[in-house]
């Protein structure tokens, strides 16, 4: 098929557990129904949590001094996923260093990228040989985004539906949300403004103090420079970013991550 898919993983608060994972692989096999074999790369961001300053504890109660060993076991589970048997393991320094090599690495016209905590809903009614095909006859077209929040016009999400054989609406919103990208204009376009050192919108980190180690909360560094970027209606039609389904249409994705914030909920 000419898709890959680029799984975003890191190794957070419920390793070794791969639920998620799991179930984020196999919704996507269930919704988009791909009819050939699609190459499946991971992209394992080894450091989500900064100044480990002491022994610490993972959400399954277990302690470890050292990330790398419940990562490890993690990594191992991954690989014994049916979908992820032959995927190549690639480690990042971040998200964002994630996305540059996936984009870069990608040998087809499109990428799927899927961050590892992601449900595909039944109301996404096209497959992914849809829409690639979609892709190839509409050039202007450079990204499929699907949306965790309704198709409706926001302070920060303009909807523009189009007249199209899949129901879409061009939008300014950039997302990390599960989107496919046209490789050529993302390489082109979209990598010069992506920092790999992460988000200059937000310059200021903030951090949960937990037990042994502080929880950095903020973003990847992808949608917020591409939003920050994307201030014009010139540059919303050079981005070419269209969210999936009518004016109006109901979410297409559901976030599926509540052990960090189950486990920041013990402590908050």
């Amino acid at each position: 098929m000419d898709v890959t898919i680029a799984f975003m993983t890191n190794y957070t608060l419920d390793i070794p557990n791969i639920i998620k994972q799991k179930d984020t692989i196999e919704s996507f096999y269930k919704i988009f129904k791909p009819s050939g074999n699609i190459e499946i790369n991971i992209f394992c961001d080894e450091k989500p949590l900064s100044k480990i300053e002491e022994e610490f504890t993972l959400f399954n109660g277990d302690r470890y001094n050292d990330y790398k060993i419940p990562g490890d076991e993690y990594i191992k589970k991954l690989k014994e996923i049916d979908y992820f048997k032959d995927a190549k393991i690639i480690k990042t320094k971040s998200l964002c260093d994630g996305y540059i090599k996936a984009v870069n690495m990608c040998k087809t016209n499109y990428l799927f990228f899927l961050e590892h905590d992601w449900l595909f809903l039944d109301n996404i009614n096209h497959t992914i040989n849809d829409l690639v095909k979609f892709l190839d006859n509409n050039k202007e077209i450079n990204s499929i985004l699907f949306n965790k929040i309704r198709n409706s016009p926001l302070n920060w999400q303009t909807i523009t539906p189009l007249r199209k054989e899949i129901p879409i609406c061009l939008t300014n919103r950039q997302s990390n949300n599960p989107n496919i990208l046209r490789i050529s204009h993302a390489k082109e376009i979209r990598l010069p403004l992506i920092k790999p050192e992460g988000c200059s919108v937000h310059k200021e980190v903030q951090f949960y103090k937990m037990p042994g180690f502080n929880l950095p909360h903020s973003c990847g560094g992808i949608e917020c420079e591409l939003s920050e970027w994307c201030n014009s209606k010139e540059k919303v039609n050079i981005l070419g970013t269209v969210i999936y389904g009518r004016k109006g249409y109901n979410p297409t994705v559901v976030h599926s991550d509540g052990c960090d914030r189950d486990y920041l909920n013990k402590f908050n």
